[in-house]
């Protein structure tokens, strides 16, 4: 970031998190997140998009003074939590929420999203889910934990605690972790992929496909998906991102055919939907900002917008 021009770069870093589809779309939803929060705080935003194709910044932003806030309302979101890997209320969502979300991606959009409240497809989604986490348990558990930490607020990887965990494997950990560390941090991994698979019904399931997969297409659909969130946020559903089924070939196959979405599309979020059983909002895990930035001039000229 260069303060002094008023021009932010966001770059990858893929020594601190996912990487591929995953890193693209985190920087996506980063970059929605200033996009929403600069008018509020005074200024417009001129963004230009990968500007040396994917050997540069995901996007370079500079930013102009506006003469007064003027802040939308998803703006009020942007610091409370929306995830939940708890029990859902058997409640249906409203028709109301749902018109909510069908209307976030506007027709100019690329993204689309697919929503499933049939009871008899959801069934199907869940018992789909169910077989998919035992069937990769096994082989991911190694590289989920690679990711796990132990620590409440680790500078990189993910905290036990926020991976909806039954209390017996926390305190599995606790008692066994001193006589093998390495056994039973891939005994909490291989669960909480299990957890993708167990305890998922909901009353809603909503699922986005990009037709442009690749570095470009992955940002503009993490700039989507963090609307998503935050509109879910505010209309007040909690919801869970299920993972699993993304990495797959035969995950996206199973994915589209279920929630009907046409060949041609690769899944990129798939979240489960709906009120918690029990509203419990556990602080979220962020990465300090003085981790995140870098002061200096990236010497970018910003001509256009994205």
């Amino acid at each position: 970031m260069d303060a002094a021009r008023g021009v932010i770069g966001l770059y990858p870093d893929p020594e601190k998190g996912p990487r591929g589809r995953e890193l693209f779309m985190a920087l996506g939803a980063c970059l929605e997140h200033i996009l929403i929060a600069a008018p509020a705080l005074g200024y417009e935003v001129v963004t230009v998009v990968m500007p040396r194709g994917e050997a540069g910044p995901a996007a370079l932003l500079r930013l102009k003074p506006l003469p007064e806030a003027a802040p939308e309302s998803l703006f009020s979101t942007l610091l409370t939590r929306q995830s939940h890997a708890g029990k859902y209320l058997e409640e249906a969502v409203g028709e109301v929420q749902l018109d909510r979300l069908r209307g976030i991606l506007t027709a100019s959009s690329t993204e689309k999203i697919h929503l499933l409240t049939n009871s008899s497809q959801r069934q199907e989604l869940v018992g789909y889910l169910h077989d998919l986490s035992h069937e990769f348990a096994a082989l991911y558990a190694p590289e989920v934990a690679g990711w796990l930490r132990t620590e409440p607020e680790p500078p990189e990887g993910v905290p036990l605690e926020v991976l909806g965990l039954p209390i017996s494997s926390h305190w599995r950990f606790k008692l066994l972790s001193p006589f093998g560390y390495s056994r039973e941090i891939l005994e909490a991994a291989r669960q909480a992929i299990l957890r993708q698979g167990h305890g998922i019904e909901a009353p809603a399931y909503l699922l986005m496909t990009t037709p442009q997969p690749g570095p470009r297409g992955y940002l503009e659909a993490g700039r989507a998906a963090a609307r998503i969130l935050l509109t879910l946020s505010e209309i007040e559903l909690a919801s869970q991102t299920l993972t699993l089924p993304l990495g797959t070939r035969e995950g996206h196959e199973c994915l589209r055919e279920i929630f009907s979405s046409g060949p041609g599309v690769e899944p990129v979020l798939l979240l489960r939907l709906g009120k918690p059983a029990h509203k419990s909002w556990p602080r979220t895990f962020r990465r300090p900002l003085e981790d995140s930035l870098m002061r200096e001039n990236p010497g970018e000229k910003i001509a256009g917008r994205a």
